[in-house]
């Protein structure tokens, strides 16, 4: 068993020891399952996480989904516990449970009294190395996965995000929703969801994470007695095709049953890893991070062209996307681009102050601290930049950001946020009954 220990009690000049001090103890066991452990006191809790290593962009287009769909399955019953059971045991510890799938990895995670570690342990393991994907239930969960998918055009933004996703990722699976397409949930019987658990599931493609009231040696030796067992195997990834850079400005308007308009403009940008993507981060947050952003004051309060706007980026593995988010009336879509392209120019041109870079920095650090206030979310960083490549990469990410100077911020501006680089999406309300289809243009 292979161990480290990560604690850097100085940090960078600048950045305050407190938010870089996690003190995250990393495990590998002999079979390739990696353990990442955070002492937490003195609350009485315990986050209990296992990550697979697989998501979305590891599928085939013709399983597109499946990842998600097993997420679903994996607390649906083991030959130890029937359908309810899992989640019945875990509530009468006064627990609950939850799990996600993301482009890159699926998460199962448990928080509960840190007491019952042991307990909730042996539960999780169960449920994510014995699962009985019965017939009748991967039917019923397919019913249940199709209705989520259905929703997603009541909820304008997340509908607004998938297009633009599809519109901007031509050959990258990130085009592709992690949920997937209705016609692919049908025909993934129990013989698909099997095979692609039995490719991924595998403990040297796995990580536990475990955050909370618990003493580290105990944790490890634990989940070595329970999950030590297990054979690794080789897993064979798909390649992911990188998407070609883009070479001209896209448009695609739909149609919908909405009150209002939602659009949203996104612009090619490098991974998560990458130097410039810090300072993309600084550009999102001083353009469309709270209401003293630029463009909220200048397109909401100034020129009432849309009714909320904001900016972020998506940072992935690979190349992402600065996104611009914004609800509006119809009838302004070409105003709101229009203003948008100003503000941007206007930063090129006129920079930006080190006032607003500062500010940006403490919203950054703000949004670290919070996420640690409770052990979930401590453990869904940590898991997260494991998956990544690197647990730690969570306070390099924010030792990155406070290097980032005005110089930067132009410069990422003017070398991304271009007409040629940029795709939009506008989610309109429906002008005529039955007519959803959307127009593509430039």
């Amino acid at each position: 068993m292979n161990s480290e220990t990560h604690h850097d009690p100085e940090g960078p000049v600048g950045v305050p020891a407190a938010l870089l001090s996690s003190d995250v103890s990393r495990h590998v066991l002999d079979n390739g399952l990696t353990v990442l452990v955070k002492e937490v006191y003195p609350a009485s809790v315990v986050s209990l996480s296992i990550y697979s290593r697989v998501g979305s962009v590891d599928e085939p287009d013709e399983r597109a989904g499946i990842s998600h769909f097993i997420e679903h399955m994996l607390f649906k019953g083991t030959p130890r516990r029937p359908v309810g059971k899992i989640a019945q045991e875990i509530h009468s510890l006064g627990g609950y449970l939850n799990g996600f799938t993301s482009y890159d990895c699926t998460c199962y995670w448990i928080v509960l009294p840190s007491r019952c570690f042991s307990t909730a342990l042996d539960i999780e393991a169960d449920a994510i190395l014995n699962p009985l994907l019965n017939p009748v239930e991967v039917e019923k969960e397919a019913r249940v996965i199709i209705e989520e998918l259905k929703m997603y055009e009541d909820r304008p933004e997340a509908y607004c995000f998938q297009k633009l996703m599809r519109l901007a990722y031509n050959r990258h699976p990130y085009g592709r929703p992690i949920i997937g397409y209705e016609d692919v949930v049908l025909r993934s019987g129990v013989t698909e969801l099997e095979e692609h658990y039995r490719q991924y599931y595998h403990p040297n493609n796995m990580a536990v994470v475990v955050v909370g009231d618990v003493r580290a040696e105990t944790a490890v030796r634990e989940v070595d007695q329970v999950l030590g067992h297990l054979k690794p195997a080789q897993v064979r990834r798909r390649e992911r095709e990188p998407e070609p850079a883009q070479r001209k400005e896209r448009f695609l308007q739909v149609e919908g049953d909405i009150a209002t308009a939602h659009m949203q403009i996104g612009w090619h940008i490098p991974d998560v890893f990458h130097d410039d993507t810090f300072a993309c981060d600084i550009l999102s947050s001083i353009l469309g991070e709270g209401r003293s952003s630029r463009l909220y004051r200048r397109l909401r309060e100034e020129r009432a062209v849309v009714t909320n706007i904001g900016a972020s980026i998506f940072a992935e593995r690979d190349p992402g996307l600065f996104i611009v988010d914004a609800a509006l009336d119809p009838a302004r879509v070409d105003d709101a681009r229009e203003g948008v392209a100003a503000e941007i120019a206007r930063v090129v041109k006129d920079g930006v102050t080190e006032t607003e870079v500062q500010k940006a920095k403490n919203m950054v650090e703000a949004t670290y601290v919070f996420a640690q206030e409770t052990v979930e979310g401590q453990g869904r960083k940590i898991g997260y930049y494991e998956m990544l490549g690197d647990y730690a990469l969570a306070e390099r990410y924010v030792q990155k950001l406070y290097h980032v100077t005005p110089d930067d911020v132009v410069r990422v501006a003017e070398k991304y946020l271009v007409g040629r680089n940029c795709s939009t999406v506008a989610y309109v309300p429906r002008t005529e009954p039955g007519r959803g289809a959307g127009r593509v243009g430039s």
